[in-house]
């Protein structure tokens, strides 16, 4: 490129305002994934462009742009530290993108920022995949695909995003064709982990990070059955398992952590555990579909057996993602409610389940002391500690007081009595240990959104929940305090529990929030029915459900199939060509013209064709010159074609006169 095309270009206004619009609905829904000082740069530099191109302010001087990268790559640096890889490397680039605003040198250059544009709109995928944002970025590309068209075609604004928009509507039956029928391949690279966790449940606990966790209305997840949906009572969401306390939080226990990390390693890593259990009873098959956590952690029914290798049954029988969730995907699980896992405890598994700090709680050693003289039967011992929970005036609040200092379960029995279900499980569970009975605190979820349209689960960050296992009869048994105090949460939603002002704070954006409004009920049901089949089979559509697709279209025959492939792209293709033909400007031909041109194409098989530019009177001359045998019957026609167009001779019998000679051709 020469260097005088350097010194010259100047990007036109149309570029530069498609250009804007796209960049701006691209980098706004971002606010959650960018740096918010990266954001607030993208946004000015932004106005600062436009501000150039309307004379208002000077272009940057080169130190200055300098200096922007610079610090911006400070700040990333100091980000990548915190958060990981993935989020810095995307700011960076949002960095670059924005930066290159203030210098477009050639008209090259611009073409390749543009299409930077769409790889930036392709890594927006690793954040969100629903519906709602894939069409919102489809919008965002055809802004994109309008920009780069006026890069190299004047015209209007109408005319711009015409061609735009024909383009983006025709790529879109190969893109379905090519997503249907091509091979699903697995990524060149592996995406670097993200370092900080979304909402949803970490491996240590506070009573209080429940309570707070139930004031977002965000998905947890989604669960689908083949049958019939387990009733209210078993609807408990295992997630993780807390059997390490220090007095004030609960945790993973350290076991647990150095077992997952034998499994990723192939020199240390273990048989499965599913193969080692006796799977027995009736069984439920179904799928959950976990939003991205950035954590490994799933969400089952106990007991569940996960039926691929993509997730992993871990001595806690909870389970365990091989890979982070970092996208939405889905799970096979089977439901086994009558198995027993375990039939014996080990010794070292009950020290761990009767552990507790020394020297604190006095007042529950005392209370224990005096119900174990009454209930020697651990069982009964069990029962009565329910009993005292639903007889003591405790009270369910996502609002509980305070609890500080060493004796925080002391300060809760018999202090403040007002908690949330983390406070209830915590205390269940320290009491249980106390009187000697291994006991452990479980947090998940509880309950769900039924769709029966569907017959799927969506559940909800709201809906997470704690309770306690207790080892009894040589098996753990599930004890939820918590419907002591509050026995209609088992059956309905926290906001039919818990009073209106203590669930107002939740996001006022969302619907979820006003289930109580029938109208906005109904619509919340049917965007989740579009989200859900969206993400089950869209996001979720892999090699094995291509194989499926293509053998009920196709027979498992491989020359059917790519017969079917090389067919369905010549369908396709046909389409676009169609599509195009009939959103083409056709402009309707006169008739007079389109009689005197026929009778030339006539002339012209017969070897003497009328030539670009010439004139009627002159194609005449050429005919009679060569004596041709229609030299005098063309005579004729042309007369009558010149005296409709420029004498005022009536133009419909000449048409119809012109028609009946050009047969004697």
């Amino acid at each position: 490129m020469k260097a005088t095309e350097h010194l010259s270009f100047s990007i036109g206004h149309n570029t530069l305002h498609w250009l804007i619009a796209s960049y701006l609905l691209l980098i706004l829904p971002l606010y959650g994934e960018l740096q918010p000082l990266i954001y607030l740069c993208a946004l000015v530099i932004v106005g600062w462009r436009y501000a150039i191109a309307r004379d208002r302010v000077k272009p940057p001087a080169t130190w200055l742009k300098n200096t922007i990268a610079l610090a911006g790559c400070g700040l990333i640096i100091t980000f990548w530290r915190s958060s990981g890889l993935l989020p810095a490397m995307f700011n960076l680039l949002v960095l670059g993108c924005t930066l290159k605003f203030l210098e477009f040198n050639s008209r090259r250059h611009l073409s390749l920022h543009i299409l930077s544009l769409y790889f930036l709109a392709a890594l927006a995928f690793i954040y969100h995949q629903g519906l709602a944002f894939t069409l919102y970025l489809l919008l965002v590309c055809g802004l994109n695909s309008i920009a780069l068209i006026s890069v190299y075609q004047n015209g209007t604004y109408r005319a711009q995003s015409r061609l735009g928009v024909r383009l983006v509507l025709q790529s879109l039956p190969l893109t379905a064709l090519l997503f249907l029928l091509i091979p699903h391949l697995g990524p060149m690279w592996r995406l670097p982990d993200i370092k900080n966790a979304t909402t949803g449940l970490t491996e240590t606990v506070n009573p209080g990070d429940i309570a707070n966790l139930s004031r977002s209305s965000a998905l947890a997840f989604r669960a689908s059955f083949d049958g019939a949906i387990p009733p209210e009572n078993d609807r408990y969401w295992r997630a993780l398992v807390h059997e390490e306390f220090d007095g004030k939080s609960w945790r993973i226990h350290s076991i647990i952590r150095s077992w997952l990390q034998q499994q990723e390693h192939p020199l240390t890593q273990s048989a499965p555990l599913k193969d080692f259990i006796n799977w027995r009873g009736p069984a439920t098959a179904y799928r959950i579909i976990p939003e991205p956590t950035q954590q490994h952690w799933l969400y089952s029914l106990d007991y569940s057996r996960p039926d691929n290798d993509d997730a992993l049954l871990t001595p806690a029988m909870t389970l365990y993602a091989v890979k982070v969730l970092q996208q939405k995907q889905q799970f096979p699980l089977t439901y086994f409610p009558q198995t027993r896992v375990q039939t014996e405890l080990a010794e070292y598994q009950r020290q761990i389940n009767l552990q507790l700090p020394a020297n604190i709680n006095p007042q529950t050693q005392t209370l224990v002391t005096q119900l174990r003289l009454q209930y020697r039967d651990n069982t009964a011992f069990a029962t009565a500690v329910m009993r005292y929970f639903a007889t003591q005036g405790f009270s369910y609040t996502l609002n509980p007081p305070v609890l500080a200092g060493n004796n925080q379960i002391d300060d809760f029995l018999f202090g403040s009595r007002r908690g949330f279900c983390a406070h209830f499980a915590s205390a269940f569970t320290y009491l249980m240990r106390t009187a000697g009975i291994p006991a452990r605190m479980v947090t998940g979820y509880l309950g769900g959104e039924y769709h029966a349209n569907g017959n799927y689960l969506s559940v909800y960050q709201f809906d997470a929940h704690a309770w306690s296992e207790v080892w009894l009869n040589d098996h753990w048994q599930r004890f939820d305090p918590t419907m002591m105090v509050a026995p209609d949460r088992l059956s309905r939603s926290i906001d039919e529990v818990l009073p209106a002002e203590e669930t107002r704070l939740r996001d006022p954006f969302s619907l979820t929030s006003y289930r109580n409004i029938l109208l906005l009920a109904e619509l919340h049901a049917w965007m989740a029915d579009i989200d859900y089949r969206w993400t089950s089979w869209v996001l979720n559509f892999n090699n094995q459900s291509q194989e499926s697709l293509l053998r009920d279209l196709f027979g498992s025959s491989i020359f059917g199939r790519a017969l079917a492939m090389v067919g369905g792209l010549v369908v396709v293709i046909s389409l676009a060509f169609v599509f195009s033909w009939l959103t083409r400007k056709h402009i309707k031909q006169d008739p007079l013209l389109r009689a005197y041109l026929v009778c030339c194409q006539k002339l012209g098989k017969q070897g003497m064709p009328r030539l670009p530019g010439e004139t009627p009177l002159a194609y005449l001359q050429r005919l009679e010159q060569v004596q041709h045998p229609s030299s005098l019957v063309m005579r004729q026609i042309t007369d009558l074609y010149q005296q409709a167009s420029y004498a005022g001779a009536d133009r419909h019998k000449a048409t119809r006169k012109i028609r009946q000679l050009g047969r004697q051709l």
